[in-house]
C-alpha cells in the first residue's frame, strides 16, 4: 500500500549557497539545490534578488514558489527548519504557506 503525503503551495526568500559552475543559469543552480530537499516536490524560482560570490560558491538571495510534502495544518517553524535544514540553505527569511 502507497502513502501519499499531502502537498502545501508555498512562496518563500531563501539565501542559498550555490556550488560554482555545476547549473548554467543561476536561475537553474538555485532551482537544483531547492529540488534536492527532502521535503520539496516542485520549485519555481521567481526571481534572483541578489548574489554575492566567494572563492568557491556563490550566496544567492531568491524568491521561490514550492510545493512542499506536508500537511495544510503544518507547524510553519518545522516547515521552515525542514528548509533550512537542507544543504545548501544558509536562510530562511519568508515562507507563506497557502
Amino acid at each position: 500500500m502507497s502513502v501519499h503525503m499531502a502537498e502545501v503551495e508555498a512562496a518563500a526568500d531563501l539565501e542559498l549557497r550555490v556550488p560554482r559552475g555545476e547549473a548554467g543559469a543561476l536561475d537553474d543552480g538555485a532551482r537544483q539545490v531547492l529540488a534536492k530537499i527532502d521535503c520539496v516536490r516542485e520549485v519555481e524560482v521567481e526571481r534572483i534578488d541578489g548574489m554575492r560570490p566567494d572563492a568557491f560558491d556563490l550566496y544567492v538571495d531568491v524568491a521561490a514558489r514550492l510545493a512542499l510534502d506536508a500537511e495544510p495544518e503544518a507547524d510553519r517553524d518545522e516547515l521552515r527548519a525542514r528548509l533550512r535544514d537542507g544543504f545548501g540553505v544558509t536562510e530562511v527569511e519568508r515562507l507563506d504557506v497557502r
